[in-house]
């Protein structure tokens, strides 16, 4: 019986579905087959493509809805407050862009110099946090530092630079 829900539910839809040009199949998480004309953000589907007329014939090919629907015509219904708003939107988030690079590039240059001095020098005295007291850094945690310090490199340097 469950073999035979996604074919009935797909020929009840077919006489909605005759009016679209685009039409699009997907499995959510709890495996229920959705047709839509527009596939939910991030959603990856099936896109089936239906032709009216004797010779119909259906397309299908994956899909995916990474990016909403063209901003050119959503933008066309959009009052000029709402178009300022939207401005202000996009400044926004080009200027975190921006601080999350200079971020980066102080967490890269922080770690590469780390990385740079635990690697050159000899014996390494690091200073206790609690007392003030200096010790000489064990070679396990040195190892250890360098590690993160690679860690920090990969994730925050460009790989080009």
């Amino acid at each position: 019986m469950r073999i035979h829900l996604p074919l009935s539910s797909l020929l009840l839809m077919l006489p909605l579905l005759a009016g679209a040009d685009e039409v699009y199949r997907y499995v959510d998480a709890d495996g229920v087959v959705t047709y839509t004309e527009q596939l939910p953000y991030g959603v990856k589907g099936e896109r089936i493509q239906t032709k009216t007329g004797p010779s119909s014939q259906t397309v299908a090919s994956v899909a995916t809805s990474e990016q909403p629907a063209a901003p050119a015509n959503n933008e066309m219904a959009l009052s000029d407050e709402q178009r300022a708003m939207l401005d202000q939107l996009r400044q926004a988030e080009q200027a975190r862009k921006d601080e999350i690079a200079k971020i980066r590039a102080a967490n890269c240059e922080r770690s590469r110099g780390v990385l740079e001095r635990l690697s050159t020098r000899g014996r390494i005295r690091v200073r206790n946090d609690d007392s003030g007291d200096e010790r000489a850094m064990p070679d396990d945690e040195r190892q250890r530092r360098i590690h993160e310090a690679q860690q920090g490199i990969v994730a925050n340097c460009d790989p080009t630079s």
